[in-house]
């Protein structure tokens, strides 16, 4: 592929211009500002448009080379490719528009899709930059991060590999499921099975002792059932006083419950059970906040106060000089109004700090001191009327038991078989509690089950996800270095080709190894390119722009922009570098912009 000609309309410094590339090796030499740059700019704008521009862009080429003068921005370029001639017509706007048409054989065709240069050249504007648009930038030749990403930049806008991007994701999620120190979620999967576990043991135990409690009970019951039926034999009168012990045994046992349900709750607050002036003090603490959340409403009409108190002094002093007697009871009516709105804003805040003050050291006293008054106060209110509540039921069974006890004749000592079925019947209520209770426990045995079933079904899945995930990291990864092989040899057996025509440069011999790191033998000692001057690193750099664009383009290498590459050159690199363009050009088109003479070749 080479480029035949071109003509500039308009594109920054250059105006109806043309020129004629030649086959092998183009010259251009202007001095800065003369053009050079813009017209490598233009024939980089042909195959690739250029960046839109707005208020809010960077200043971007679009913007750079929009001609001062106005006219149509743009122009056309003709190259030739397998056999064919192309023309490029492309014309730009001043914020986003191209207009792009392309001819063949000069008959007009379809624009490809995903763009001129993409089509003709298989490289994006950012590929062609890096392998055939050569600047005096200093160019990368490290072996850091290895060939392989540096090939794989060429088709990609970001750094490094999408292979590696990919199998770096894919250890990232991996590391999600599992990962040192036995985080992750298949290890809180494994956790939760555990204690599922666990838990499931604890419940299958106490259902197995249900069996027991249940056949107790029977065994209870059926004694009780005898015993009563022997009591009722034997007279009435003994069931019936045993029938009234049982209701007066329940009403002592409700007092009971009820006397301990509030010294639980009493034993809650150590320092003493609240009070309602407790609550009222929260209350009033937390009705005081609310009603200075916003303090600019608040205050509104005090600084207005303050505003006018102020006025009035002013006007005051100022009337002195015309009425002595108005003028001081203004100052002093403004004196007293301020007095007084300072009062009232300030006596305030006073007020408020007394109650704040108050109601944490209710929260402080009776341990709620991480809570806001409103919910502390709900609380304390909350218990009061539970304990009060309590004394209240248990003092009325009480008084019940004992009225039951006096009139229905209660006597202090049962038969020896009232007391034996009134024992029964306590022993056969605690049973059939437990029963309850266990009854209540187990109920949720079924639902852990499930729980565990899921538990370790999702840690299965997620050790095959985890599998999944490294095996295809590990794949990707292999699959890269195979990939990369391949790409390297290539490369680095290009780049070999140019050695002679380095060492003829540079003076002395460069050579490449396995990595495509690149080192050169100087003082008798093979040194990194680090240490090779920016002149040199240009050459090298060059030769190694030219292996990757040999090794992309094996069937029709496409022409090399060289825009001034080599402002860094002694007269003597200079000579060899001329040397090495013109051997290069006899291979490839080269077209190479310089701006001092003694850069020419």
């Amino acid at each position: 592929m080479k480029l035949l000609s071109c003509h500039i309309e308009n594109f920054g410094a250059l105006s109806h211009f043309d020129f004629a590339f030649d086959p092998a090796l183009s010259r251009v030499y202007a001095p800065n500002g003369g053009g050079k740059s813009t017209l490598a700019a233009f024939i980089k704008a042909m195959f690739y448009g250029l960046p839109a521009d707005s208020s809010r862009s960077k200043f971007n080429e679009r913007r750079h080379y929009y001609p001062f003068s106005g006219g149509k921005f743009g122009g056309n370029l003709t190259f030739e490719k397998g056999g064919a001639e192309y023309r490029i017509e492309r014309f730009f706007d001043r914020t986003s528009g191209d207009d792009a048409r392309l001819f063949r054989n000069g008959l007009p065709c379809a624009l490809p899709e995903g763009g001129i240069g993409v089509h003709f050249l298989g490289l994006d504007e950012l590929s062609f930059s890096r392998t055939l648009f050569i600047t005096a930038e200093r160019g990368e030749l490290s072996a850091t991060g290895g060939i392989s990403a540096r090939l794989a930049s060429l088709s990609s806008q970001t750094e490094g590999s999408g292979a590696q991007t990919a199998a770096a994701s894919l250890e990232r999620a991996a590391k999600t499921l599992q990962s040192r120190g036995g985080r992750g979620r298949i290890a809180e999967c494994e956790e939760r099975a555990k204690k599922l576990r666990s838990e499931i043991a604890n419940l299958q135990t106490i259902s197995e002792g249900l069996g027991e409690k249940y056949a107790r009970s029977s065994s209870l019951a059926s004694r009780i059932s005898s015993l009563e039926s022997s009591l009722a034999l034997s007279g009435g009168a003994a069931v019936a006083a045993a029938e009234r012990r049982k209701i007066y045994q329940d009403l002592q046992a409700d007092a009971a419950r009820a006397e301990a349900r509030a010294a639980q709750l009493a034993g809650e607050y150590p320092a003493g059970f609240p009070v309602q002036d407790d609550v009222a003090a929260l209350n009033s603490a937390s009705s005081a906040g609310n009603k200075n959340n916003d303090k600019r409403a608040m205050y509104a009409p005090a600084y207005i106060s303050l505003a006018l108190s102020l006025l009035l002094i002013v006007a005051g002093c100022a009337l002195l000089a015309f009425n002595t007697f108005i003028g001081i009871a203004a100052a002093s009516l403004g004196v007293l109004f301020g007095i007084a709105t300072a009062f009232v804003m300030f006596g305030g805040k006073k007020g408020k700090k007394i109650l704040s003050s108050r109601a944490d050291e209710v929260l402080k006293k009776y341990n709620l001191s991480g809570m806001d008054y409103s919910s502390a106060a709900a609380k304390l209110s909350r218990d009061i009327a539970e304990y009060a509540a309590l004394k209240e039921q248990a003092d009325l069974a009480s008084s019940r038991a004992r009225s039951y006890a006096q009139g229905s004749e209660i006597t202090p000592t049962e038969s020896p078989q009232g007391g034996q079925l009134s024992a029964l019947r306590r022993e056969l209520a605690s049973v059939d509690h437990d029963i309850s209770d266990d009854e209540s426990v187990i109920s949720v045995l079924p639902q852990r089950q499930a729980e565990l079933e899921n538990c370790l079904a999702e840690a299965e899945r997620l050790k095959n996800t985890y599998a999944d995930y490294t095996a295809a990291a590990q794949l990707i990864r292999q699959a890269e270095q195979t990939m990369n092989a391949s790409l390297v040899a290539p490369v680095a057996q290009a780049f070999q080709k140019y050695s002679r025509l380095l060492q003829n440069a540079l003076g002395d011999s460069v050579y490449v190894d396995k990595n495509f790191a690149v080192a050169f033998e100087g003082g008798g000692e093979l040194r990194p390119e680090g240490h090779m001057s920016g002149g040199q690193r240009a050459i090298v750099s060059l030769c190694y722009r030219l292996a990757l664009a040999d090794t992309l383009f094996s069937d029709d290498s496409p022409f090399v922009i060289l825009d001034d590459p080599f402002c860094e050159l002694d007269g003597e690199h200079m000579a060899r570098a001329a040397s090495l363009l013109s051997e290069l050009s006899r291979g490839r088109q080269i077209i190479y912009f310089y701006c001092h003479l003694s850069r020419a070749v």
